[in-house]
């Protein structure tokens, strides 16, 4: 088989925030900065493979980071590299450039620094040789991301493989991950932990092919000091032995079990009609994660309202008929997601985990990835608009009246209180069922952020600008004023993000 290879060149300005502060502007000149960047193939037999390179810099002037990437075939090993790929010429090209600045941003409650990452990501396929002998390849799928990681976080994109490629690689998906981080003294070790649970009383776990230890007799084994990065667990579970990679970030925590091992995104929810809510509309049960979904049914509403903070633009939306999850995504749902993927939990909030109150701490790429990988996606903020307000112009979920606390979670203070149970207030009810979209959570949606949007935004389906720096957030969250609460108020929240106060719920397209 033709070799395909994944080449993976990483350009990287040093921190300073993007185009707008000279490199290294707000860093000590001492400061290292290193870019990790990983593939990992998840095959259709149900194996997988992993590889990881890194380049570390000083803070100080511009820094260039080059990494490259290949995979053979089907079977054989996934390689990664630093620098350029030399005289090979790949059937498959991934280009990926980063431009990353620092920035302190100024989200409640206060400034919080992280690398402001552009990514462009270049693919390009291979059609052919020309009449030299060279090989000749199609023009580049370009994709661009605006990211804001913490050090040591983790963004993760899956690469654009035509179907015939991965047909001929027998791969579901390849993710790209990126990581930018400081870095301490050279061969410095940076740890997470891995907490494993329902395994099979008493079996062996092993971790990157060393035994590690033995699940108790509940299952559960903690691993309180790994290796950050990829690493292959093998364990067992009621169904047989499994193997999985796991990424580790330095002091998170990634929950793993043997079972769900699935994984993979479905395209489309797997949902069992149930019954009517109280409103007259159609609830499904989505069969992934158990969630509630809404739906809600095509038409015209009124968007933006002159009475909410900030005064968003009036104008009149149609949107098409979708699906709305009924409650924010909670903590347990969260969790299985986490087990089944191989991602690390959020950090724990202060006010403790409670399985049924609404997820926190999750950046918008994560939200996303949990709705995609239930089978849906995040709602647009027209989509999350309607299902809030309805067809009547309301000011609230509920209707005219100001907010109280028997309809909604809010003005609580940091420090004190943190959100609360999802779905215990029936009287903060939206026009089409749906609960808590007022107060509880700021909401993620798929839109970039832009003040002025309203001005062009089209009639039909709206899906926000094409680009920007910041992802529309939605419904005020419980440490919000009371006035933030309204159905039509906007605010926006950086990409790399984690905070107590934002969380999400998914939509879907309508069963077909």
């Amino acid at each position: 088989m033709i070799p395909i290879v994944l080449a993976l060149l990483a350009a990287v300005a040093a921190p300073g925030a993007a185009a707008a502060m000279p490199p290294g502007e707000g860093l000590p000149a001492d400061r290292r900065i290193g870019m990790r960047l990983g593939l990992e193939v998840d095959r259709r037999d149900g194996t997988s493979a992993t590889c990881e390179a890194i380049q570390v810099a000083g803070a100080l002037g511009p820094v260039a980071f080059a990494h490259w990437g290949a995979l053979d075939d089907g079977s054989a090993p996934v390689r990664c590299g630093a620098g350029t790929i030399g005289d090979e010429t790949p059937f498959l090209i991934e280009e990926i450039s980063t431009e990353a600045g620092w920035d302190e941003g100024t989200m409640d409650p206060g400034p919080r620094s992280a690398f402001q990452v552009f990514l462009t990501l270049r693919t390009r396929q291979r059609t052919g040789a020309g009449a030299t002998g060279r090989a000749e390849y199609g023009p580049a799928v370009v994709d661009r991301r605006a990211i804001r990681l913490e050090a040591g976080e983790e963004f993760v994109a899956p690469l654009s493989l035509e179907s015939q490629v991965r047909d001929a690689l027998g791969v579901r998906q390849v993710l790209v991950r990126v990581r930018m981080e400081f870095v301490g003294r050279e061969n410095a070790i940076e740890y997470g932990s891995l907490l494993i649970s329902d395994a099979a009383p008493g079996s062996e776990v092993n971790l990157d092919g060393g035994v590690a230890g033995h699940a108790g007799a509940d299952g559960r084994l903690l691993l309180a000091s790994v290796p950050v990065g990829m690493r292959e667990v093998r364990l067992s579970g009621s169904s047989g032995p499994v193997a999985r990679i796991v990424t580790l970030a330095p002091g998170a925590t990634v929950h793993l079990a043997p079972e769900p091992a699935d994984g993979g995104a479905a395209p489309q929810p797997a949902l069992t009609a149930t019954a009517k809510n109280a409103a007259g509309y159609q609830e499904f049960r989505r069969e992934r994660d158990g969630a509630t979904m809404v739906e809600i049914p095509a038409g015209e509403f009124l968007m933006g309202n002159l009475e909410t903070e900030g005064k968003p633009q009036p104008h009149t939306v149609s949107v098409s008929t979708f699906l709305m999850d009924k409650l924010p995504l909670t903590v347990a749902r969260y969790r299985t997601f986490a087990t089944a993927t191989g991602r690390p939990l959020p950090p724990d909030p202060y006010w403790g985990v409670h399985d049924d109150d609404p997820v926190s701490f999750v950046r918008w790429d994560e939200a996303k990835a949990y709705c995609e990988w239930a089978g849906g996606r995040l709602p647009t903020e027209a989509e999350r608009e309607k299902a809030t307000r309805g067809l009547d112009g309301r000011l609230f979920p509920w209707g005219p009246e100001p907010p109280t606390p028997e309809r909604a979670v809010f003005r609580r203070n940091w420090g004190q209180l943190g959100n609360d149970t999802a779905g215990i207030r029936p009287t903060g009810v939206s026009p089409y069922g749906l609960l808590d979209t007022g107060g509880n959570m700021w909401e993620f949606c798929e839109d970039w952020y832009s003040p002025d949007y309203f001005a062009t935004s089209p009639k039909q389906d709206p899906r926000g600008p094409k680009t920007g720096r910041a992802r529309i957030v939605k419904g005020g969250s419980w440490d919000s004023r009371p006035t933030v609460l309204s159905a039509s108020s906007r605010n926006f929240a950086y990409i790399g993000y984690r905070e107590g106060d934002f969380g999400f719920r998914c939509a879907a397209n309508p069963p077909r």
